[in-house]
């Protein structure tokens, strides 16, 4: 009885590697490994469930401000889930060989130096699916709890500039980090390069909108600097994992984890909570700024008193003469 309960036990734990087990790989996730992807899949998947919940209740009671941010949240959380199921399953996976020899196998199982690599593609699906949503939270969240009374209004175009710009940049960078975690070559890292430009590129314009242009202040400000220093963690933990073949998959799988778990769970409830109690629907303009600094500007009474010089009827000179009209004290002179 007791032998069939313990069996029983071990045949309902993990069974992602004996169902998809890895093949002709060097590196892969081991048993250790797929457990902490799914206790990451199950956090993500509980936070789905959350805002389910909360968001039909912003449906009929809420205002756009909570309908928007939590469709957000929503969103983010089941996009992890997703990529994450995948991950824990051992599925959404190619084999790529290292570049460097710092991972050794005894024995090996495909005969090559170096091992071939598990890459899983299925992040960087998830990835490329959250962060444009996340980009939207943090451009949403600045502009409703901006300090009041800096700006009257704030500009659509603007706006929309700022958030095309930070997404097209963030996409391009995910998709530069995969296309180099499926090469094989030391040319995988201007790939690389590439990607840290374009982070470059995109946080400078974040830390323009969201520190000069609406001032933000307090805790927020330490959440969004925190947000900009975990960004480059993923650069360091593809360099380690995927670009320099120095972790083991299990190890690369708690860094990224780790990662997901503070920008796509942490971030996104923070701003949703803020937005919820202290945001206020900004005001909008569709006026775009044209200034014009070679622009002379004229005063409409500058000009009327201008023209109202000009006409003077009783004038000591008037247009088209050429002598001055004599006055009176001169003309009693004249007779006498």
């Amino acid at each position: 009885m007791s032998s069939s309960f313990s069996e029983l036990i071990k045949s309902s734990g993990n069974r992602a590697l004996r169902s998809n087990p890895p093949h002709d790989l060097d590196f892969h996730i081991t048993k250790q490994g797929s457990d902490w992807l799914w206790a990451a899949f199950s956090i993500f998947a509980l936070f789905a469930v959350f805002y389910i919940c909360l968001f039909f209740v912003a449906e009929v009671k809420g205002t756009s401000l909570t309908k928007y941010t939590l469709a957000s949240t929503l969103l983010i959380a089941m996009f992890n889930s997703f990529g994450y199921f995948t991950y824990a399953s051992n599925l959404g996976w190619a084999g790529i060989q290292a570049e460097f020899n710092h991972l050794h196998v005894d024995p090996s199982i495909t005969g090559l130096s170096p091992g071939v690599r598990q890459i899983f593609y299925a992040k960087y699906c998830a990835w490329f699916l959250s962060w444009p949503l996340l980009i939207f939270m943090l451009e949403l969240t600045g502009l409703s709890i901006s300090e009041e009374g800096k700006l009257e209004e704030f500009n659509v175009f603007d706006t929309i500039r700022s958030v095309l710009v930070q997404i097209v940049g963030t996409e391009f960078w995910v998709v530069a980090l995969l296309v180099g975690s499926l090469i094989k070559s030391t040319y995988k890292w201007g790939y690389w390069v590439f990607g840290c430009v374009a982070m470059l590129a995109v946080q400078a314009v974040f830390i323009k909108r969201q520190f000069v242009d609406l001032r933000i202040r307090g805790f927020t400000m330490c959440m969004e600097l925190t947000y900009l220093i975990i960004v480059w963690l993923y650069f360091i933990a593809w360099g380690l994992s995927e670009g320099g073949n120095k972790i083991q998959p299990d190890g690369e799988s708690v860094f990224y984890g780790i990662l997901d778990l503070c920008i796509f769970a942490v971030l996104p409830s923070y701003l949703c909570f803020v937005t919820q109690h202290y945001g206020k629907v900004p005001n909008m303009s569709m006026k775009m700024n044209m200034k014009n600094p070679l622009h002379i500007h004229h005063n409409p009474s500058d000009e009327e008193e201008h023209y109202e010089k000009e006409a003077q009827p009783d004038s000591v000179r008037n247009s088209g003469e050429t002598q001055v009209p004599a006055t009176e004290e001169a003309n009693e002179e004249v007779q006498a």
